[in-house]
């Protein structure tokens, strides 16, 4: 029994380096030091891997809702300062844009942040570490963790340095408008047909649903889209249609 429960704890403190080794990465490629690591660890921290780890070890949502407070203050505060000419709404459909979830997914995806993501063998098995809505959720958290760290003052720093390049792109007529809508004008301008929305996935359990959807213009597939609902899905792959579009990077 002794020797059962000094190879347990053996095992705790192995598994304890490797995670702070993993948290010390992490601050490098976030460029920021926190005083407390035990908050950015909690930031990291899934829900799934305190319900199988069996450690008295907190997740990650509490973080995630003070993260999401503070990134909508830092990026309004940012857009009323700069864009002084536009009006609440303009500034409104801005902000909705960079702070959704696919903008937040696609920064946490190009740092590979699901990489340092603690969660449960069975939602890692599933996907997780590559789902949009745990990769911006845990962005969200790690924004919260540091607040409570830092202060208002190094978050906002580190906001704007994710989100100005974002700010900058969204800052345009085809991310100001609904992206389906302007997506169905252009192609039937164009083709005299409508884009056509396909649900080609749909994974997760009910209170926590994940759909995939195929966007069709003219009998192409262009992209597809991911969303918590069918709606956003489509609406994600409309914008990145645009974006596509706007870029050159497709010709339809």
């Amino acid at each position: 029994m002794l020797r059962e429960l000094n190879h347990n704890s053996e095992d705790h403190r192995k598994q304890k380096k490797i995670e702070n080794r993993n948290i010390d990465r992490l601050q490098k490629t976030l460029h920021v030091k926190f005083k407390n690591k035990s908050l950015l660890q909690r930031a990291m921290t899934h829900r799934s891997f305190v319900n199988e780890s069996g450690r008295s070890v907190k997740d990650n949502e509490r973080l995630e809702y003070l993260g999401d407070s503070v990134l909508g203050l830092v990026v309004n505060e940012y857009l009323f300062k700069v864009f002084e000419e536009y009006r609440e709404g303009k500034l409104a459909k801005i902000k909705s844009a960079v702070v959704s979830e696919a903008t937040l997914a696609k920064i946490a995806q190009a740092m590979c942040l699901g990489d340092y993501i603690l969660m449960g063998r069975g939602e890692e098995h599933s996907g997780g570490r590559e789902r949009p809505s745990i990769l911006a959720n845990t962005l969200e958290a790690i924004i919260g963790a540091l607040y409570l760290d830092s202060g208002l003052k190094v978050s906002r720093k580190f906001v704007l340095s994710l989100l100005r390049e974002e700010i900058d792109s969204v800052n345009s007529l085809t991310y100001l408008r609904d992206p389906k809508t302007a997506l169905q004008e252009y192609v039937q301008k164009k083709y005299k047909e409508r884009p056509v929305y396909q649900v080609i996935e749909e994974r997760g359990p009910d209170h926590m649903k994940e759909f995939t959807v195929r966007l069709v213009i003219n009998g192409r597939e262009i992209v597809t889209g991911e969303g918590p609902s069918k709606r956003k899905a489509e609406m994600n792959a409309a914008r990145a249609s645009l974006k596509k579009i706007e870029d050159g990077e497709i010709d339809i």
